[in-house]
């Protein structure tokens, strides 16, 4: 069974925010290999934020306020 660690939304959310000023500042240096591995660190990002699913299935719950009886 894999270990499930935890990324607080504070933490995640500094991570998608600085991940893309990173590459920018980097851009001048980049070859193909580091080009590859920051796309690999924004998919484990992504994964992360959407719990490993993708986001076409992330339920949408109303909160009652929208009803229509």
């Amino acid at each position: 069974m894999p270990s499930m660690f935890q990324i607080n939304e504070d933490d995640l959310g500094a991570l998608e925010h600085t991940l893309p000023q990173l590459a920018s500042a980097l851009m001048p240096k980049l070859d193909n290999r580091l080009r590859a591995q920051i796309r690999q660190v924004q998919r484990i990002l992504t994964d992360v934020r959407w719990n490993y699913g993708p986001p076409s299935e992330v339920e949408i719950i109303p909160d009652g306020g929208d009803q229509t009886s």
